[in-house]
């Protein structure tokens, strides 16, 4: 510690006695432009008719690309830290999520049918809870959903999907 205290006080000793030898301290010549701002991307804040749109456009899109037999298509819908839980367990990541909807699809699901119910956002996050049907090889379930999304730089990304089978009547 006297080190540092000796080399302090010796600075503040020697700026004084170099101004006062030398003249006054270099000052930044004024007349130089400023820096040019770096480019800096707008962030889109989410509205309720992009909102809406959005989620217009992602149901839209799972349901007919499901239904098409492209899981690679419905697996981009959602963010690559997503997470979709299903009656049958939950998978994490946009790749494992793609690997399960493929294997609905491999396994014959197909038509499905989806009913919004309820959406609304606030700020960055979002929701849609419905009902949807789907055909198996030998029946029709049907269940409801909830997805959840967020804004990430104006693209809305689906970050959970629940969904639950309604009960078989027998």
């Amino acid at each position: 510690m006297p080190v540092l205290f000796a080399r302090l006080m010796a600075s503040c000793i020697a700026a004084p006695l170099l101004i006062s030898l030398y003249g006054s301290p270099v000052v930044q010549d004024q007349s130089a432009q400023p820096a040019a701002p770096r480019s800096i991307k707008p962030v889109v804040k989410p509205t309720d008719e992009n909102f809406t749109a959005a989620m217009d456009k992602i149901r839209a899109t799972w349901v007919q690309e499901f239904n098409a037999g492209r899981a690679e298509k419905v697996a981009a819908l959602y963010a690559p830290e997503a997470v979709i839980m299903r009656w049958d367990g939950s998978m994490h990541g946009r790749d494992s999520i793609q690997a399960l909807l493929q294997k609905s699809i491999t396994n014959g699901a197909h038509d499905y049918v989806v009913h919004s119910l309820k959406s609304e956002h606030s700020g960055i996050l979002g929701y849609e809870s419905g009902a949807y049907n789907v055909t198996l090889r030998t029946r029709v379930v049907e269940g409801n959903y909830l997805i959840v999304l967020k804004n990430v730089n104006g693209h809305w990304w689906i970050v959970a999907h629940a969904s639950t089978p309604n009960p078989q009547v027998r």
